[in-house]
């Protein structure tokens, strides 16, 4: 009885902080009440399957990471390798690892974001202002001359 109720407090201490050790936690323990002891085939076996459908940055990647830019055709390159071109793009990377994702959209600056674990809700999202866009490959403005005013003798009568 007082397993239980040491399982149960540790499932919603675990779960309400919304981790990934708290979600993989959370459904360990439903699938033993329902009978399944075997959860590796459950968890990691679906983390593997989806990393599988996406792009890896290295060999030793296992975890999703979601990126998200406001603009189209941005490049998403992640620890110096070009992962694609889109407005969201889903790639597979180390969740053990520090990795630094580079986005740049066309026109506009290129944005760095260093990320470290836990990747707990990995989506990073990329926004870009105006001042941002369209100013960065504008050429520089040309100055306008000030018109000239030539003066003229005025005839007396």
């Amino acid at each position: 009885m007082n397993y239980q109720r040491v399982v149960l407090v540790l499932a919603m201490l675990t779960t309400a902080c919304g981790t990934k050790f708290g979600r993989d936690f959370e459904k360990q323990v439903d699938l033993t009440k329902h009978g399944i002891t075997e959860t590796t085939t459950n968890i990691e076996e679906g983390l593997k399957k989806s990393c599988n459908e996406t792009p890896k940055v290295s060999a030793d990647a296992d975890e999703i990471l979601r990126l998200v830019s406001s603009e189209d055709n941005t490049v998403f390159t992640v620890d110096g390798k070009q992962m694609g071109k889109a407005r969201q793009l889903k790639v597979c990377i180390n969740s053990k690892g520090e990795h630094t994702v580079i986005a740049e959209p066309p026109g506009c600056e290129a944005k760095t974001e260093k990320l470290k674990p836990p990747y707990d809700f990995p989506i990073y999202e990329f926004r870009y202002m105006l001042a941002e866009c369209k100013a960065a490959n504008a050429p520089p403005p040309t100055p306008v001359k000030a018109p000239t005013h030539r003066k003229t003798k005025r005839k007396k009568h």
